[in-house]
């Protein structure tokens, strides 16, 4: 049997359109009652390198004996032109952390999510966060005149 912490984890995959982007990871988060996959926000944007995808996928597990089974989970990443994702920030300004809540009726009953509760329950080791902001429009949505 699998360690249900490694169940936390997920691959995810970026998209402009159908065009496949890049690869990444990131990792589930429960939070009263709520669900959020948290990322790099380089993940979700980077200017310097003009990614600017506009969908992710994130790969669930549906078989704790068979890691190979999974699903797909296709998200948006901006609604009427701004993000549905949230950017953290400090002190200093923006880090690169990214946080998309994910609604649990978009998930198939099989999905595998590990022992989310008891990692929530565990401190969360982040003295320098204060709070995490929609990070804004997306630079190829569509402007509204």
């Amino acid at each position: 049997m699998i360690e249900p912490l490694l169940l936390t984890t997920a691959r995810l995959s970026t998209f402009f359109g159908q065009q496949l982007l890049t690869g990444a990871s990131g990792f589930f988060f429960e939070r009263d009652e709520r669900l959020f996959f948290v990322t790099s926000r380089h993940v979700l944007i980077d200017a310097p390198s003009r990614h600017f995808p506009n969908r992710i996928e994130i790969e669930l597990h549906t078989d704790e004996h068979n890691l190979t089974q999974s699903v797909v989970l296709s998200m948006l990443l901006y609604r009427d032109g701004m993000s549905v994702w949230h950017q953290g920030s400090d002190a200093a300004g923006e880090i690169d952390v990214a946080v998309i809540e994910i609604q649990r009726s978009a998930l198939p009953d099989s999905v595998l999510l590990g022992e989310l509760e008891q990692v929530a329950a565990r401190p969360l080791h982040r003295p320098a966060v204060q709070h995490a902001h929609v990070a804004g429009a997306h630079p190829r949505a569509p402007t509204r005149g």
